[in-house]
């Protein structure tokens, strides 16, 4: 992903050059709805490929290493897991994990994820097929996204792998180019204020899509934003006699 630096947010800066200057563990935190997976995902070296994982008290370790499919009558095939298709990237390179909403594993599965998000000279992992000694191969990195606040409330272990975090308080440019352009200024606006009046750009985005199919802009703003939607017309209002 290629930005445009003078157009660019501090915190959104701030990630561009932590990735450029080889920082492989990065926490993304802040609101919801901001770009934060998108960012994971695209942004930096993800050339030998990027893998989502999505965190929550129902995963497994399949879900991290990986698992055995069906593959007909009587026959198996393992499936590697989105930390170990990381690992082993493109080969030659490690690729990246976006480890989304981290701070909801728990127990045994919050454990493993540890030992995988360690150095590279401290992580392994035993192939239950093959028994190959299987290591993070160099370029791997780990992008974490929570949208809690407070980093205190992270486990301390986890959060000493992450040396470094960054808080999203306004979203990711690239979003803001998929809405209409006299939404973006309230929807950036939106995203970091106050928890009853914030609102992400998925919100914006159905907004915008009930307006653009013919219903009536303030049955629109009614439905998506609810008590709010008459200040969130004003600020619309705003922004485009402003631009």
């Amino acid at each position: 992903m290629t930005l445009a630096t003078s157009n660019i947010p501090v915190c959104w800066q701030d990630v561009a050059d932590a990735l450029a200057c080889g920082i492989d563990r990065l926490i993304l935190f802040g609101p919801p709805g901001t770009g934060k997976t998108y960012a994971g995902l695209h942004q930096g070296d993800v050339v030998a490929g990027s893998h989502r994982l999505i965190c929550n008290e129902d995963m497994t370790a399949a879900d991290v290493t990986g698992h055995y499919k069906p593959a007909g009558a009587d026959k198996w095939t393992w499936i590697d897991g989105s930390v170990i298709k990381a690992w082993q990237g493109d080969g030659v390179r490690g690729g990246r994990v976006v480890a989304d909403e981290i701070d909801k594993a728990s127990g045994d599965v919050l454990s493993l994820l540890l030992a995988m998000f360690d150095t590279a000279e401290s992580a392994s992992w035993e192939h239950p097929e093959t028994g190959r000694i299987i290591r993070p191969r160099e370029g791997f990195s780990v992008v974490m996204t929570t949208n809690i606040e407070d980093m205190r409330e992270l486990p301390t272990a986890l959060r000493d792998r992450f040396p470094v975090a960054i808080r999203i308080n306004t979203p990711h440019p690239d979003a803001l180019l998929c809405l209409p352009e006299d939404l973006r200024g309230a929807a950036a606006a939106s995203a970091d204020a106050d928890k009853s009046r914030r609102f992400s750009i998925r919100t914006f985005q159905a907004f915008a899509k009930l307006r653009e199919n013919g219903m009536d802009v303030e049955r629109a703003a009614r439905m998506t934003f609810g008590p709010r939607a008459s200040d969130i017309l004003d600020a619309i209002l705003v922004n485009g006699v402003a631009s």
